[in-house]
């Protein structure tokens, strides 16, 4: 007897839109079971994804989710998220870990991400050179990371690891709701 192999079925890592519908989804439900009216705009509000309403004082709060599918610490954004801040306005951060574990994900105010953004941008494009000697050239695009090297240390704020904790999951939720209240 033949034994059968069992497959994972698995989304493309090249269906970036399902990718992204998925974090939407998963935060949408963690959020409604949070006691928040949770609206996806699938796309209809150019920098927000989801639109949550608080139960009690009917305050909203816009989120814009970004996901990524594989095990990564790093969320590519553009440099137009150096801009932005709003107070009811938060990222959040969700890694799907290929659902072979519970997503991991941040929920961090819009000004911290544009405050984090923008000084590493200045940092990198103004004191970084090349291996030819030359400052990098800015291509619009960010990249947010949740662990350090060595390397890209300099970059962040000096508490930024630790600061990640006071963002994750439950805390994440806690702290945007008494912040907008």
């Amino acid at each position: 007897m033949r034994k059968r192999i069992r497959r994972k079925k698995m989304i493309k890592p090249s269906e970036k839109q399902n990718i992204g519908n998925a974090g939407e989804y998963y935060i949408a439900s963690y959020l409604s079971a949070h006691d928040l009216t949770v609206t996806i705009t699938l796309g209809r509000a150019e920098k927000y994804d989801l639109l949550c309403v608080t139960p009690n004082d009917s305050r909203t709060i816009k989120l814009s989710i970004k996901t990524r599918w594989e095990n990564k610490r790093s969320f590519t954004l553009s440099k137009k998220d150096e801009e932005g801040e709003q107070r009811d306005f938060y990222y959040v951060f969700i890694n799907l870990n290929e659902f072979e574990k519970t997503p991991d994900f941040w929920i961090i105010p819009s000004k911290r991400v544009n405050y984090v953004l923008k000084n590493m941008s200045n940092i990198y494009f103004n004191q970084w050179t090349t291996k030819s000697g030359e400052s990098p050239k800015d291509m619009s695009l960010r990249k947010l990371d949740f662990m350090t090297s060595d390397k890209t240390k300099s970059l962040y704020p000096e508490d930024w690891i630790m600061e990640l904790d006071d963002y994750y999951k439950d805390k994440g939720l806690k702290n945007m709701l008494n912040a907008i209240s």
